[in-house]
Parts: C-alpha cells; sequence; structure tokens
C-alpha cells in the first residue's frame, strides 16, 4: 500500500525554499556566461610564468610610485621635460592606511551595497564619463599641432580630392621639419587614422571637433566593456562594483580626449576585441570571434601600436589550442595576423593610388629602437630626431636624388651601428640600471600622463566674443577662461594632480596584489590573464623602443579589473589568523 504524501510538509518545504531563495547569499555572484574549460597544465605553466613578470614590472612601479612622482617641469613645460621629484613616503603610506580603514568601514554597509542594481551603475558611470568629457573638449576647443595637424590636415584634403600633404616639396604643414618631404614617407601607418578621419569629416564636415567627441563616446564604451570583463572574469557583483567606482575616478582619458589622434578610438576597440575574444574562450562559441577580430583590425588601424593586443591574443589563443584541444584557434590568430597587417597594407596602397604617390617604407622599428635607448632633453629614451634624421639622410634622400643603391637597409644598418654603441654604454650595471629605471618612471609614474599637457600646450579656437575681444583667431591657454583656466593654472588643476597620484599609487598596488592573488587562489586563466599581458607587451614595448607618459594613458584603464579583484577580496576577507592574533595581545598583562 502505497504511502499518502504529507502535502503540509511539503507545502511547508516549499515556502522554506522560497523564503530562502529571498535572501541571496553575501557577495552573491552575478549571471554571466558560463566558462566551460577548468585550468589545464600547459595553460597553468604558461600563465603564471606570464604573470610572475607582469607582478615583477607592475610591482616595480607600486612600490616606486610611494617614493617618487615623475613631472613635467613647469619651467620647460611645452617641451615635456620630465623632473623626478622625491615623495614623503610617510604622508603617502599614511594617506594609504586612512584609505584602506575608510574601505573598511565601509564594510558596514555592505548589506546595502549589495542591493544596489549593477545595470544601473554602468549606465550611471557611462554617461558621467561622457558628460565629463563633452563639457571638457566643448569648453577647451582644442586645436590640432605637430603629428595631430598633419593627420587633420591629410584628412580634411582628402575629404575635398586634395592631396597635396601626400607629396614631396609642396605646401603642407610642418613641410620644414620633414625636409619637404611628406609626413607618409615616415610613417605610413598613419593613414588608417586618416582614412576613418575623412570619413567623419566627409559627413559631418572638415572640423576637428568632431573626431573629439567621438574619443568622449569611446572612452564612455571603453569603460563600459572593462565593467562587463570585470564581471565575466570574477563573476562576482562586489569586483564590477569596485571597478566600476574605479572607473569613475580614472579621468586621465577623458582629459586626453581633446588629442585628434587614434589613442582613444584604438583603446575603445581594442577592449571591446578583447570582450568578445573572452567571451569565446568562455563559452566555446565562434560568433564572438567575428566582432573581436573585426574590431582588432580597426584598433590598429587607427592606431598602430595596437599591434601589442595583436601579440597577446596570438599567445592566448595558442595556449587555447593545448588547453581546450581547439586547433581552430590557431586558424583564428593566423587570420587575425594576416588580417591586421593586410588591412594596413591595403589602406596605404589605397592612398597611394588616391595621391599617385609611392609612399616610402617608413620609419622602421631598428630606428624607434635606436632612439628608446638614447638620452634624450626631456626623459632617457622619449623622443628625439635621431630617427628622422637617419632615416632622411641614410634612406630618403638617396632615394629622392636618383641613387641606384638607396635602401631602408642603409638607414637600418646605421641605426644598428648606433645601438651596439648604445648597448657597450648600457653594459654598465649602474648606468644601465638608472637608464631603464628612469625611463620607465618617466613614463608609468608620472601620474597625468600629459592627459593635460596635451590641450594646454596648444592653441584654441576663440568664441565669436572671445574674437572680437582678442582681436585673434587663436587662444593661448593664458586666455582661456573658466574651465580651462582653472586646471591650467589654477586650484582645480592641483586637485587633479593630487588626485591622479594618489589614485595611481592606489591602483597599481592593488593591481599587483590582484595579480599575486590570481596565482596563490588558482585564478589565472588565459581570461584572466589577457589584459595584464597586453600591460605586459606595453611595458616591455616601451622599456625598450621610444617612450612618452601620454602612450601609456590607453593602458592604464587595463589595470582596473584586476585591481578592483584584489579589493574584493582584500574586504570580503575574514582574516581569522589577525583576530587571533588581536585577541592573544589582548590578553597580554599590562606591565
Amino acid at each position: 500500500m502505497s504511502k499518502k504524501p504529507n502535502r503540509q510538509n511539503n507545502a511547508g518545504k516549499a515556502a522554506s525554499s522560497v523564503k530562502n531563495a529571498k535572501k541571496p547569499p553575501r557577495n552573491a555572484g552575478v549571471k554571466t556566461v558560463k566558462t566551460i574549460d577548468g585550468r589545464q597544465m600547459v595553460e597553468t605553466i604558461v600563465v603564471n610564468v606570464l604573470l610572475l613578470f607582469v607582478f615583477l614590472a607592475f610591482g616595480y612601479i607600486a612600490v616606486m610610485s610611494f617614493f617618487q612622482t615623475s613631472v613635467i617641469d613647469p619651467q620647460k613645460y611645452i617641451n615635456e621635460k620630465i623632473l623626478f621629484q622625491g615623495d614623503m613616503v610617510v604622508l603617502n603610506l599614511l594617506l594609504t592606511a586612512l584609505f584602506t580603514a575608510f574601505l573598511f568601514f565601509l564594510r558596514r554597509y555592505y548589506d546595502f551595497f549589495a542591493k544596489v542594481n549593477i545595470r544601473a551603475m554602468e549606465i550611471a558611470m557611462t554617461s558621467l564619463v561622457i558628460f565629463a568629457g563633452l563639457v571638457w573638449v566643448l569648453t577647451v576647443r582644442s586645436v590640432p599641432a605637430a603629428d595631430s595637424y598633419n593627420l587633420f590636415e591629410a584628412a580634411s584634403d582628402a575629404a575635398n580630392g586634395k592631396y597635396t600633404s601626400m607629396q614631396n616639396y609642396t605646401q603642407f604643414y610642418n613641410s620644414a621639419f620633414y625636409n619637404g618631404y611628406s609626413y607618409f614617407h615616415f610613417y605610413p601607418f598613419q593613414l588608417g587614422f586618416v582614412a576613418f578621419s575623412e570619413l567623419i569629416y566627409r559627413i559631418f564636415g572638415a572640423n576637428s571637433m568632431w573626431i573629439q567627441v567621438i574619443n568622449v563616446l569611446c572612452v564612455g564604451a571603453s569603460y563600459l566593456a572593462l565593467a562587463r570583463i570585470t564581471k565575466l572574469l570574477f563573476k562576482r557583483k562586489s569586483v564590477e562594483f569596485i571597478a566600476i567606482l574605479l572607473l569613475a575616478g580614472c579621468l586621465q582619458p577623458v582629459l586626453f580626449c581633446t588629442f585628434v589622434y587614434g589613442n582613444i578610438i584604438g583603446m575603445c576597440c581594442a577592449i571591446w576585441a578583447s570582450l568578445f575574444l573572452i567571451k569565446y574562450f568562455q563559452t566555446g562559441q565562434y560568433r564572438w570571434i567575428y566582432p573581436s577580430g573585426a574590431l582588432l583590425v580597426f584598433s590598429t588601424l587607427v592606431k598602430y601600436n595596437n599591434l601589442i593586443y595583436l601579440v597577446a591574443f596570438v599567445i592566448v589563443l595558442l595556449v587555447h589550442i593545448v588547453k581546450a584541444k581547439r586547433w581552430q584557434s590557431a586558424v583564428i590568430a593566423a587570420a587575425l595576423i594576416v588580417a591586421t597587417l593586410g588591412s594596413n597594407a591595403l589602406v596605404i596602397k589605397h592612398y597611394e593610388m588616391r595621391s599617385g604617390t609611392d609612399f616610402a617604407e617608413g620609419v622602421s622599428q631598428t630606428l624607434y629602437l635606436d632612439m628608446g635607448l638614447r638620452e634624450s632633453y626631456m626623459a632617457p629614451g622619449w623622443y628625439g630626431t635621431i630617427a628622422k634624421d637617419t632615416y632622411i639622410n641614410y634612406y630618403l634622400t638617396p632615394k629622392f636624388t636618383g641613387d641606384p643603391n638607396a635602401s631602408i637597409d642603409n638607414a637600418n644598418e646605421k641605426a644598428r651601428q648606433d645601438i651596439n654603441t648604445r648597448l657597450h654604454a648600457l653594459s654598465k650595471i649602474d648606468y644601465a640600471a638608472d637608464f631603464f629605471s628612469k625611463k620607465i618612471l618617466s613614463q608609468w609614474n608620472e601620474p597625468t600622463f600629459e592627459s593635460v599637457w596635451v590641450s594646454k600646450v596648444k592653441h584654441h579656437e576663440p568664441t565669436e566674443s572671445e574674437a572680437d575681444e582678442f582681436k585673434t583667431t587663436a587662444l593661448s591657454s593664458e586666455q582661456m577662461r573658466g574651465l580651462p583656466q582653472a586646471v591650467y593654472y589654477k586650484s582645480l588643476g592641483q586637485a587633479l594632480e593630487l588626485h591622479f597620484n594618489f589614485y595611481m599609487q592606489i591602483v597599481y598596488i592593488m593591481f599587483a596584489a590582484g595579480i599575486y592573488l590570481l596565482f596563490i587562489r588558482k585564478r589565472s586563466t588565459i581570461e584572466t590573464l589577457l589584459l595584464p599581458l597586453v600591460l605586459l607587451g606595453a611595458f616591455g614595448y616601451h622599456l625598450l623602443f621610444e617612450g612618452k607618459s601620454q602612450y601609456i594613458l590607453t593602458y592604464i584603464p587595463l589595470l582596473i579589473p584586476t585591481a578592483a579583484y584584489a579589493f574584493s577580496v582584500m574586504l570580503g576577507g575574514k582574516y581569522e589568523r589577525l583576530k587571533r592574533f588581536t585577541k592573544k595581545l589582548n590578553h597580554i598583562p599590562a606591565a
């Protein structure tokens, strides 16, 4: 005889289940794509070895940020000369301790924070960043100069069917500096950004402000993608919550939006490409590869240095072959290489046909290495004219004067001779340590990353009333009023510098801590490695080749997901050993 089910008991259990379901566990995970593969031995070894190098590089920067700060010399501001200023270590440690105490104070309100709608926070953060960026670029009204004006001139002329800036010995911006040779004989890879700019100017008109507005939108989109990446990697609401707060405080890219160049747009596309690649790794679905590949290709077109992302993508895809037994990842890696390099070559060929010009090979990486290993009036390894001069004297001039033996190899050979001379000088350990230490810190420990400099040293479009008042078509930064004046010369600018300095100290130390925690908690995978690997590539490239702190700016937001993870672990820890130790101290009798 079957036993009747106890409906009352079952009803009670169901009610209990519903009741318990309404109380999510502390620090509940967020819904995200499912990770289908666990860690594998080859992945573990490769990832941990690479993360060790990341930890050493950024651990050094983190420690040194407490001892000194690199600043642009106010007496030689326009020349970008870097000063290395010692910090008050005790003050930095005190501020860090106070900040840490404040974070632990916030733990009391953890239940409140756990109820915050993350999607609303993403929207609010993105909107705030875009609003602040639009206010800044529309108020500053920066006019392009130097390289950015060369690109603006070429794109706006091409939009009107004019190509004199792509031809030698014509009237174009800064032609004397390049001995009359077209700018694009030196840097043909810049034509990718010219192509994008030309499209924008054809649609909206030849005004550089359109690119600045697009920059602002791209910063907002980049931050949104990084918040989503944080959610995919760590699957904790608390980690994304902290990442969003850190992103909202990362103001350097917002101020950098005045720079009419491919940095910000390239950063945005590369970060979204990274997001889609991580989704491919976690789901195994090939549909994520298409947007990832397309965005990576476009990011390298507008900013060629984003080949650093390509290298990182290829490395993690190769590890993925072994980890997931997916030979298709090798095909994907090969396709990315061909598409990225091929698209740049196609754009160059396109403008050669339109302008009737055969562009030269361009300044080679050997010449950039020669520059990067030299002293500079700015800082060790920063920009100097040696690469340009060698390129002109040993290649361009012979080429355009009809020398049958003209070859880029001649310029490269001269650069190799110079590099050997420099390597001999750098063989002295003390000198090499000083040179590379200053080169690293002049770039990574200059907390503004020239985000204010890029507009402050340039001219600005006047409003109608300002044009009447000053009788000019372009204002200097000293003539600007309101927000620009406050940032450039008054207390708001000083407050921003203090914020940048302390912010970067905290982010660096927490990023290094996050890398360590990924290792000891066995969270190190090809997904969590991807952004740190890009950072390692940027660190290594600019350690050897040409450096500037503004080149580092677009990599700084990549620190945030791992730093947020470290914050979350620190705030969510139980600290049982510390509590037991404290209790023991309390039982020690007073003297």
